[in-house]
């Protein structure tokens, strides 16, 4: 679909897009778009973002940047376009540590998070995780799929609780929490929701157990939201960085986790030059299992909460090559980006695929950090 020339009389897109459709934003920098309907095609490091008020959180619709259109329609607060690159996403926590206060935020629950750098303002959510047992009261009947479950939300601010269920003959069997939430004072309630395709499923009832878990501990932790857009370094993400930075905490107790970063490959450093490796080399460059390595903490939030905030996309490098083997970019080479790549939650690696079989292989490592993009917004 084209994206014809925006800013005419009766079509305003505020100041940055007054003659042109075309929206850059650089790393770490988001736009709040004016109310109306709007066909974003968002750039390879740009997301199309919407407000959950329930959760008082920023979620990502277009995590692992499709470039694929998407259309949305806001109010003008609750859609933006944002170029987190270089951000902080989230953390991996590895020890929830104890002696905290339930409750979300530094006020209620005593405990601040400092980061080593970037200046990212973090949220924690201490306590209120459920418990992983949830009662089968009443398997109900006639279900031919699994039905869909719905948590009850926690407390403003808390992560909603999932789950799914298991199905033995059309009755609900048993169900397996798949994230254990946090921030919830009572335990939630669980609607029972028939599959679309199912008319004739019904009575199940579940009972989450009301005892909930990891009282005094972190449960779980994400950079501080606010609404609406902003320049770089003006949400609670911070401003880009390139290199991992680490959280201290206060009071410290055991607590430990493991930033999980939005990084990019801006360019590469030669570790190895290679023997014989022909006239060219791509690289595929890869998110690294460095924070899926990390023991989640038991009885915190889980991967809606961490590791699921970014889908990494591979990027692509075509190698500076002389005399059969790899060389630093310098101006003028063949060397270049060909895909940054997007949502590497630690620094990626590298595999080099040579135009021959060499002798020795070559090696070399991603800089990382964020970049410039360039989106099209088109009201509809």
């Amino acid at each position: 679909m084209p994206f014809p020339r925006i800013g005419a009389p009766g079509l305003p897109l505020g100041a940055q897009l007054a003659v042109s459709n075309a929206l850059t934003l650089q790393a770490g920098e988001t736009y709040l778009p004016p109310a109306g309907i709007y066909q974003a095609c968002c750039g390879p490091s740009t997301s199309l973002q919407f407000f959950d008020v329930f959760a008082g959180q920023w979620r990502t619709l277009n995590g692992e940047n499709s470039l694929a259109p998407i259309q949305f329609d806001t109010d003008g607060t609750n859609f933006r376009l944002a170029n987190l690159t270089g951000c902080p996403m989230g953390a991996l926590i590895t020890n929830s540590g104890s002696g905290y206060t339930n409750g979300v935020g530094t006020a209620a629950t005593g405990l601040s998070v400092t980061p080593s750098a970037g200046g990212s303002v973090w949220t924690p959510v201490v306590g209120g995780a459920i418990n992983s047992t949830v009662t089968v009261t009443a398997g109900g009947s006639l279900y031919t799929f699994p039905p869909n479950l719905q948590f009850s939300l926690p407390a403003p601010g808390g992560i909603q609780a999932t789950g799914f269920a298991t199905l033995t003959t059309g009755a609900v069997s048993s169900v397996t929490v798949t994230n254990q939430g946090a921030g919830y004072i009572t335990a939630p309630t669980i609607t029972v929701v028939n599959d679309q395709r199912d008319i004739t499923g019904n009575g199940a009832v579940l009972t989450v157990n009301a005892t909930l878990v990891n009282s005094g501990g972190l449960t779980a932790l994400y950079p501080t939201q606010v609404i609406g857009g902003g320049g770089v370094g003006t949400s609670g993400h911070g401003t880009p960085l390139t290199s991992l930075p680490t959280l201290t905490f206060s009071p410290a107790s055991t607590t430990a986790a493991t930033v999980l970063m939005n990084w990019v490959c801006t360019t590469y450093a030669v570790t190895t030059a290679g023997v014989a490796i022909g006239t060219s080399a791509l690289g595929i460059v890869m998110n690294a299992a460095e924070p899926f390595t990390n023991t989640r903490a038991a009885n915190v939030a889980g991967s809606i909460a961490d590791v699921g905030l970014t889908q990494p996309r591979p990027g692509f490098i075509q190698f500076n090559v002389s005399g059969g083997a790899i060389a630093a970019p310098t101006l003028g080479t063949n060397a270049l980006i060909l895909d940054n790549g997007f949502g590497f939650q630690a620094v990626p690696v590298i595999q080099i695929i040579p135009q021959a079989l060499p002798t020795t292989w070559p090696a070399a490592t991603a800089t990382v950090g964020g970049v410039t993009d360039t989106s099209y917004l088109m009201p509809i």
